[in-house]
Order: structure tokens, then sequence, then C-alpha cells
């Protein structure tokens, strides 16, 4: 009996080593995934702040002498180019984040790109960067790192099945037919009067429809993360209808 009971202690013991170990991994291998998200969210808003630097540095050229806004000159123009490319680097980086780390963490680190954005271009276009400017800039970045910082620690929705079930939720679907709607009305009936007078309308339509993109991008790079540590998630058809879906909107918003 005793022999029974000191080898049963023994099997627990390693069942419960066995089991600590393994949680310590994930834990592990979380908080890794965590740092490469928050990476790539920094990388994507160092790439973007800079790309608008080097699109209106083109754009300058390209016009010197002709009338603002008009001709496509630009599109000959090697700085403009490398700007464009560095956003679209930019926005994978910024893509791939969302499949890292929780949205909460990666939007707000976005704010870096307007505050590289502003300190580049008072330094290569001359443009005039004030007090509260500044202050502003410093405020971005304090807020964006107490946010990395001290962000969620779940981990997103890794099986497309889950995710699906949060998709179709009342809730969910309440949400983003209000956005879709009230983005809609704007762009068929107010855009096409007062877009001209106010960009406002055009910013509340992107902000919109981007909340929307932001929370489908998260679930969707969960799920191909998900799917290159060996479980596969494009078994499912729930995998394709976001792929669809964040490509449409994407689309819409660079329209």
């Amino acid at each position: 009996m005793s022999t029974i009971s000191s080898l049963s202690s023994s099997i627990t013991a390693s069942a419960a080593a066995a089991t600590s170990s393994s949680a310590s991994k994930t834990l592990s291998a979380g908080k890794n995934l965590k740092v490469v998200g928050i990476i790539l969210a920094i990388a994507s808003g160092c790439l973007i702040g800079s790309s608008f630097v080097f699109k209106k540095k083109g754009l300058l050229r390209s016009q010197a002498g002709g009338v603002a806004g008009e001709g496509v000159a630009y599109l000959k123009s090697a700085l403009w180019w490398t700007g464009m490319i560095m956003m679209i680097l930019g926005e994978l980086c910024n893509f791939a984040a969302y499949a890292f780390v929780e949205a909460i963490v990666v939007t707000p680190l976005g704010a870096l790109s307007v505050v590289i954005c502003a300190i580049l271009s008072s330094i290569f276009l001359k443009e005039t960067l004030t007090f509260f400017g500044w202050l502003g800039c410093g405020l971005c970045i304090l807020g964006s790192v107490i946010i990395a910082l001290n962000g969620p620690t779940e981990s997103s929705v890794g099986q497309i099945l889950e995710f699906q079930k949060l998709f179709l939720s009342p809730g969910f679907l309440a949400w983003g037919s209000v956005l879709i709607g009230a983005s809609v009305v704007i762009v068929v009936f107010f855009a096409p009067r007062y877009g001209t007078k106010s960009m406002m309308w055009y910013i509340m339509v992107c902000s919109m429809i981007g909340g929307i993109s932001v929370s489908v991008t998260t679930g969707l790079g969960a799920a191909i993360v998900q799917t290159a540590m060996g479980d596969s998630q494009f078994k499912h058809w729930f995998m394709y209808f976001l792929m669809v879906f964040v490509a449409v909107t994407l689309r819409k918003l660079f329209e």
C-alpha cells in the first residue's frame, strides 16, 4: 500500500510540475508576443508618420510653379513613392500588431505617427510648431507609454469560431449596423453638400468604419497567429468572410 501511495504521489507531483511548466511557458510566450506587438505598433507609427513628410515633400517639388492639388506629376516623384511605400509598410506592421497584442494597446500607439509627422514637418518642411503643439506631442507620447505599460493582460480570441460568436452577438451587430448606417448617410447626403466646407464629415466616416475594421482585424490577426502555431483556422468559412470584410473596409478608407 505504501508503495502504491508513494507512486501515486510521485505521479501527482510530476503532473503538477508539468502543468506548472506548461503554464509558465504559455505565460512567457504571451509576454513575448505582447512585446512583438508593441514593437510592430511603434514601427508602424514611425513609418506612417515619416511617410507624410516624404509624400508632401514630393508633392511640393512636383507641383512647383503649378496649381496646388491639380495634376499627377507627383507620380513621377521618387520622394512621393518613397513615402507611399513607407505608408504601406507601416500599415502592414499595424495590421500585424493587432495579431499579437490587444487593440486597446495598439490604437493609442498609432498616435505616435501624428507626433513624428509634426516633429519632422517642423524640421524638414519648416512648418511652425507652437508651444502647445510640442506640449500635445509630449502628452501623446506619455499617454501611449502609460497605456502600453498598463494594457490588459487578456489574450485575443485565437479560435475563429469563438470570434464568430462574438461577431454575431446582438450587441456587436447592433453597434456595427449603427456605424455603417451613419457612414452611408454621411457619404450619400452630407459629404456631397458640406464636404467642401469641412473635412469633419470624412473624418467621421473614417473613424466609424475604422472602429469596425480594428475590431475585425484584431480577430483575424489572432486567428492567423493561431494558424501559424499549427492550429489552422482557414478550414472555417468565417475566416474568409473576415478577410473580405477587412479588404473592403480598408479600400473604402483609402478612397
